[in-house]
């Protein structure tokens, strides 16, 4: 007698391969037969497991999440509900750090996210907080690829072939186009478009838009506020503001000092100046620099 196995036949199981067999997870209709899920893998009941998929050890997947077909889920990797992974995709491999030394890291994605074909998003180093964290409801395009131990809050875009280096922060809603580059430890700040094919080597301030070689800020970015229907009174605040902090000749700091002093700048505004005040204390134009000290600090053999 034989069993049929993924297209083959296969002959009987002998009696140390089904005892082998009852320590791998039971199959469902959700999980094709070509796919490889660890047998210590949490995957929810509703979730879509596709053809020759690879689900490895200590990863979550949540509900109704998608593994189309080729996905390469490594290991110590938590994919939120209703995420859709494209084909080729490889979440949670070692970071690309020398520093690294096998340290139990993490992928930590939300939920409703949709990680195109060829993404790769990788784990968090022990030196940089241990997780590299991708929030909700973000589309991560071809071939775009996520560094250990970024942060990427909700609603983040990244076009095709995007690289982002270690320890970068992409904040809500931002959006950078095709073949860009982000320097490692650079903050993408809110609702900030980066223009394709662009070097960012210092951090992005939020609601402009960056983009030409070298990199500059050319304008607010109107587009994003309005489909997100913000009040006209604000967009035209941050666009006064915008033209006396970088076209105006008084000096940033006075005029950060000015917008401050006037009680009816609204709060986007506040949070540009607030923003810009980082980057300066930064280095090289970039706050997170900053924490690679203390990092290293924490992580440094003592006595």
């Amino acid at each position: 007698m034989s069993h049929a196995v993924a297209g083959r036949i296969s002959p009987q199981p002998t009696p140390a391969g089904e005892a082998e067999a009852d320590k791998r997870p039971a199959r469902r209709a959700g999980i094709h037969p070509t796919a490889v899920v660890d047998r210590t893998a949490e995957v929810d009941a509703t979730a879509t497991i596709g053809p020759y998929c690879v689900v490895g050890p200590h990863v979550t997947i949540g509900a109704g999440v998608v593994l189309h077909s080729h996905v390469s889920v490594q290991e110590r990797t938590s994919v939120g509900a209703g995420t859709a992974v494209f084909p080729f995709a490889v979440l949670g491999a070692d970071p690309q750090d020398l520093k690294y030394r096998g340290e139990d890291t993490e992928l930590i994605i939300g939920e409703r996210n949709t990680i195109r074909e060829h993404a790769t998003l990788h784990r968090g180093t022990g030196v940089g907080g241990g997780k590299t964290v991708v929030g909700s409801d973000c589309l991560i395009m071809v071939g775009a690829h996520v560094a250990h131990d970024c942060v990427l809050e909700d609603e983040v875009i990244l076009a095709n072939a995007v690289m982002l280096g270690g320890h970068c922060l992409i904040e809500h809603g931002a959006t950078i186009a095709g073949g860009a580059g982000i320097h490692h430890f650079a903050t993408v700040g809110r609702l900030a478009f980066v223009g394709g094919l662009a070097r960012i080597s210092k951090d992005v301030p939020p609601f402009l838009v960056v983009e030409g070689n070298p990199a500059e800020p050319r304008k607010v970015n109107t587009t994003a506020l309005v489909r997100r229907l913000w009040p006209v009174e604000q967009v035209e605040a941050l666009r006064t503001a915008y033209k006396s902090l970088f076209r105006g000749e008084v000096p940033m700091t006075a005029v950060i000092e000015r917008l401050r002093s006037d009680g009816a700048q609204p709060e986007p505004v506040l949070r540009l100046c607030d923003f810009l005040e980082k980057m300066t204390q930064g280095v090289h134009g970039r706050w997170r620099e900053t924490l690679r000290e203390k990092h290293a600090k924490k992580t440094a053999p003592q006595g």
